[in-house]
């Protein structure tokens, strides 16, 4: 079934559907799918000035396998 389908298929169960707790549900996951991606304020500043700094070229980055080492000597001095 393709997603046109599927979307159809709910379309209907949903408009005959009565069970209040099932509503409740599947608006509270409405909600969640809605909101799952809102940034704080503080959030949003601190990405954009991520990303100012990507664009701009100013941003440093490490190997994979020196981040791993990195950790694991912080982790090891921790213990």
């Amino acid at each position: 079934m393709d997603v046109q389908s599927v979307k159809i298929d709910l379309i209907h169960w949903l408009t005959e559907l009565q069970d209040k707790s099932v509503l409740k549900k599947l608006q509270g996951l409405k909600e969640e799918q809605e909101s799952s991606f809102e940034l704080s304020a503080d959030q949003q500043k601190e990405l954009d000035g991520r990303l100012e700094k990507y664009e701009n070229g100013e941003m440093e980055f490490s190997p994979w396998d020196n981040v791993k080492k990195r950790v694991r000597n912080r982790a090891k001095d921790a213990l």
